[in-house]
């Protein structure tokens, strides 16, 4: 692997490592001011994405909440692929999360992409299967 694609990999699982160790300001100062995280799949089966969110405050945003709602997060089983260019990384794993205040577990499977220029992250999408989520959230479904 070349040092392009080592430094890019590494940006990934600094991404895992900040949500693993509920502190978003392991991964902050490597995302770009405009990144955007999409969360493509959506609970009622349109092709519109679930989730949008548009530069650093929305993506930390989101970050936030996902440390702030879940009590356990990690990702078993981590398998990640790099570009010949190193500008994608792409990352599979199985989500163990545990939600915060009813202990409820929350086991998804989830394939990230994440997109790297200049030594930041610009563009991460998000895939899980979003009837799971749903179902613990409460949300409608179709």
């Amino acid at each position: 692997m070349s040092n392009d694609q080592l430094a890019s990999l590494d940006l990934a699982k600094l991404f895992l490592e900040a949500l693993e160790k509920h502190d978003i300001s392991i991964v902050e100062r490597h995302l770009a001011d405009d990144v955007v995280e999409v969360i493509p799949y959506s609970n009622i089966g349109t092709p519109d994405p679930f989730y949008v969110f548009t530069g650093k405050a929305e993506v930390l945003g989101y970050l936030n909440t996902i440390i702030t709602n879940f009590s356990r997060v990690v990702l078993n089983n981590k398998r990640y692929t790099v570009s010949e260019g190193a500008s994608t990384v792409f990352l599979q794993a199985e989500g163990d999360l545990v939600q915060a205040g009813t202990d409820t577990k929350y086991q998804n499977v989830y394939i990230f992409k994440f997109e790297i220029r200049d030594g930041q992250i610009v563009h991460i999408d998000e895939y899980a299967n979003p009837v799971t989520y749903s179902l613990l959230a409460g949300l409608a479904l179709g």
